[in-house]
């Protein structure tokens, strides 16, 4: 890349006598030009090793359809030097004296006290003073206007390169306010004194009048949704840029730590190999060459039992041939049925994108839990175990594993290690990482520094999107338009996969409509091995039921020694349950819900793989991310999507028959707050018509009306217009509400993490002391001499370890508890044991009748 940075020196003369950052040990300083240089080597250097070059190109392509090439030069020149104005406002005199004790600026203008010693206002206004000089000379005035609205843009980002992006009217209305606490007044009254002490500069106004602002504006906002998604993702794409450029410069003057690899995939040929050396591949590919297709008549013939095998590996194949045949297309919908092994035909998809050499260098697993994550991490650790080469360049990315560690390479010191431990998890510098929607749709919508700082990653990436529609249906419509945009602006290739997925295409203007990567669906899905390997039940629904009558139904089942799953939407309702039942069945009883922690989840699916005859309660953590295989299924009502999942958990082998009883106890809408409309009694098994659509897997009768309802609500005149979102909130650079807008999970109750101290015994027999633990955090938490990358790194360490015993309860609750101590909203609480029954948190000791959420 030849980028066309201009030389501070020649902006600003008094840039060469500054210094951007001091050691205090040893009063070591680097100047203001060494760090912008340094900048610019690592946003060339990421821009490079990232291919983001392409991703400009696109951008150019697709925003400026009719701009001149005198144009397009004059946009790279002022993106490109966003690195290099970035810092340039710490020629601020004040920041000088007190930050840097260089006192060469004094009897220079000196900002307002408002302003006093910060930096990044300074360097927007100077930014924009540079460059709405030189746009001046562009003679194509439509062009010249579009290049001073981006002028505007980008000295946004610098403005808030070290904080949270807010909303860019705000920051334009700054620049007007008369006086009060708008930096922007007060950054251009210096800027204007700064430039009368210089006789040779020219000074512009910064500021826009009201009516230029709105024609700003009205062409930010002028085109179609596609476009203001083009817009905002290049604006979070530079600032991404611009924060890690400047973090990883600042890294190696003041910790000698260098980036070396920027996280990502170089040469897959080895994980490929290991991957068709595994038993099922090598089945697969000897299938492949000598049996498949098969014809339905063969497959029918044959037993359940034999046959589900060869099924899971005609949908395979058949996902693989139609991948190769488009692979110049964005969006994928990989639809199996439960239990048909989607994730390794999804591994395999994303292995043969990275192969197929467009430019493609990492990947993303994203599922809509931890408990997934966990589950296809141990899947991978199976297929590449002994393989430390490929298992180093996987990593997961949540809160109940540490940070990713590279090995053997940190022998000079702790610092540099924490450091980079902690810069690799912020900027996501891992080739292939598994990890949950809420992490991912903070990197693609979160308006907070941290968030965006990994946008740049997802370049030229695949993410394979798990159980997508597990999310309130009112935001599909949101999520399709951005993925869409976003994956052909980036480059990214998305599958979205799962066993019931709506066609998310009827939501979008179908310009450029997905690919089913398996066309022939119902050749799978009515097949009697998935169709028939469970049989809904649904006369507990005659009933009207309560604990106890489901208490002796299921005592009827148990004497057949089968493996009974239960599933309740309550917790409290579960809870209440297991207790009921534990004790009237001669069989064991297990307990699993939201609560348990990821150790304790392992040690119960242990237990269930060598019982014959147990009883499992559970809430609904059971429908995804358990890989079990029961007899004998009861599930209380609620969504068609969850009634499927929930049937994926039983007879899964197809060696017996399999059958579930749906019952209906606890209110749905108790449960599901988000105004989800698939909990309406028309759209659930209480309806024969839906009982039949679960029966026979017409998931897409389900989901057409179900669209076309959430498809008028976006048409229409109201809060939820689609087209109103895009135009006035994305198109306009609303990043605050953009961000609100798009939050997975938006429980508006207010809650408060309590640690209950006991001791634990893991499934290897570890033994876990929880007032050990809190010690840690808290010696951690009050150490002041401590490096920041470090205590940032061992903070997480320990939280991973504190949630096996942090459970939320609501605010408000009453808390009888004798002696606590508390740290920020975290209650540490020394008899733990004393609020458990049995293994279960009973609630009601802790002062909290509401639901809990771990």
């Amino acid at each position: 890349m030849s980028s066309d940075f201009i030389d501070l020196r020649e902006v600003q003369k008094e840039t060469a006598h500054c210094y951007a950052h001091r050691k205090e040990i040893a009063e070591q300083k680097e100047t203001l030009i060494e760090h912008t240089m340094l900048c610019q080597k690592y946003y060339k250097k990421i821009i490079q090793d990232k291919q983001i070059q392409t991703i400009f190109k696109k951008f150019e392509e697709l925003y400026f359809t009719d701009m001149s090439q005198e144009g397009i030069c004059f946009f790279e020149k002022m993106r490109d030097n966003v690195i290099s104005f970035h810092d340039i406002g710490k020629i601020n005199p004040r920041f000088q004296e007190k930050n840097m004790k260089n006192c060469m600026l004094k009897g220079k203008a000196r900002p307002h006290n408002n302003v006093g010693s910060k930096h990044s206002i300074l360097s927007a206004v100077l930014y924009l003073n540079y460059f709405l000089n030189e746009v001046s000379k562009i003679e194509n005035l439509k062009e010249r206007k579009i290049l001073r609205d981006f002028i505007y843009i980008h000295s946004f980002l610098i403005a808030r390169h070290h904080g949270v992006l807010n909303d860019f009217q705000i920051y334009l209305d700054s620049f007007t306010e008369t006086e009060g606490s708008a930096l922007g007044w007060y950054a251009q009254q210096w800027l204007k004194k700064w430039m009368e002490e210089d006789e040779g500069q020219k000074i512009k106004k910064v500021y826009l009048k009201k009516e230029q602002k709105g024609r700003m504006f009205e062409r930010l906002a002028e085109d179609d949704s596609s476009q203001q998604v083009y817009l905002f993702g290049y604006t979070r794409l530079l600032f991404s840029l611009l924060v890690a450029a400047d973090y990883y410069s600042t890294s190696e003057y003041m910790n000698n730590v260098q980036l070396k690899k920027s996280g990502q995939l170089n040469d897959i040929s080895n994980i490929i190999e290991a991957y068709e050396k595994t038993k099922i591949q090598l089945s697969i590919r000897s299938y492949e060459k000598t049996k498949y297709p098969q014809k339905k008549e063969v497959l029918m013939k044959r037993k359940k039992s034999e046959v589900i095998n060869d099924l899971r590996t005609e949908m395979f194949l058949d996902a693989e041939k139609t991948l190769k045949e488009h692979m110049n297309d964005h969006l994928f919908y990989l639809e199996e049925p439960t239990g048909a092994g989607k994730s390794n035909t999804a591994l395999n998809l994303s292995f043969q994108i990275v192969k197929s050499g467009r430019d493609i260098n990492k990947i993303f697993y994203i599922y809509p839990f931890n408990t997934l994550v966990d589950q296809n991490i141990e899947s991978m650790k199976k297929i590449f175990g002994d393989r430390e080469d490929i298992m180093d360049q996987i990593a997961v990315v949540n809160s109940l594993v540490p940070m990713k560690e590279e090995k053997d390479e940190y022998e000079e010191g702790a610092k540099k290690r924490y450091q980079k431990i902690l810069l690799d998890r912020q900027f996501l510098n891992y080739p292939i990482i598994l990890s949950t929607h809420v992490t991912l749709f903070k990197t693609l919508f979160g308006n907070e520094k941290e968030d965006v700082f990994a946008f740049y990653q997802l370049c030229n990436s695949v993410i394979v999107l798990d159980e997508i529609q597990s999310y309130k249906n009112a935001l599909w419509s949101e999520i399709i338009t951005f993925l869409k945009s976003y994956a052909k602006l980036l480059n990214i290739k998305i599958i979205i996969m799962s066993a019931t997925l709506p066609n998310l295409e009827m939501l979008t203007d179908h310009k450029e409509d997905a690919v089913i990567l398996i066309s022939q669906k119902d050749r799978y899905f009515k097949h009697p091995v998935f169709a028939e390997r469970v049989i809904p039940d649904y006369s507990l629904l005659k009933v009207k039921m309560t604990l106890e009558l489901l208490c002796k139904h299921v005592q009827k089942q148990a004497l057949q020694e089968k493996k009974t799953l239960i599933e309740f939407i309550s917790k409290k309702s579960a809870e209440n349950f297991y207790r009921m039942i534990v004790d009237t069945v001669d069989c064991e009883v297990l307990f699993m819900s939201g609560d348990s922690s990821i150790w304790e989840r392992q040690k119960i699916i242990e237990k269930l793989s060598h019982l014959k005859s147990v009883i499992l309660v559970a809430t609904q953590v059971i429908e995804a991310g358990v890989d079990i295989d029961m007899d004998i299924g009861y599930k209380d009502c609620s969504k068609l999507d969850s009634e499927e999942q929930f049937m994926g958990r039983i007879n899964r082998s197809c060696k017996s028959e399999g059958i579930v009883y749906f019952f209906n106890l606890d209110s749905v809408r108790t449960v599901y707050r988000d105004g989800d409309i698939r909990i309406d009694e028309d759209f659930t098994v209480l309806r024969p018509d839906m009982q039949e659509i679960l029966k026979t897997k017409s998931f897409e009768d389900y989901y057409e009306e179900i669209l076309e309802i959430e498809k008028r609500k976006k048409n229409g005149e109201n809060e939820n217009n689609l087209e109103n979102f895009f135009r006035e909130e994305v198109g306009k650079l609303n990043y605050p509400e953009v961000s609100k807008k798009m939050r997975l999970i938006d429980d508006q109750r207010e809650m408060m993490n309590v640690f209950l101290s006991r001791n634990l015994i893991l499934p290897n027999g570890e033994e876990v002391c929880g007032d050990e633990i809190w010690q840690e955090y808290e010696s951690l938490l009050h150490d002041q001499e401590m490096d920041y990358s470090e205590q940032r790194v061992r903070l997480h360490e320990t939280k991973c370890k504190m949630n096996m015993f942090v459970y939320q309860i609501e605010k408000g609750s009453t808390f009888p508890w004798d002696e606590y101590e508390q740290i920020g909203d975290m209650y540490f609480i020394k008899n733990g044991d004393d609020y458990f029954e049995n293994g279960i948190l009973n609630r009601e000791k802790l002062g909290s009748g509401g639901e809990m959420f771990f």
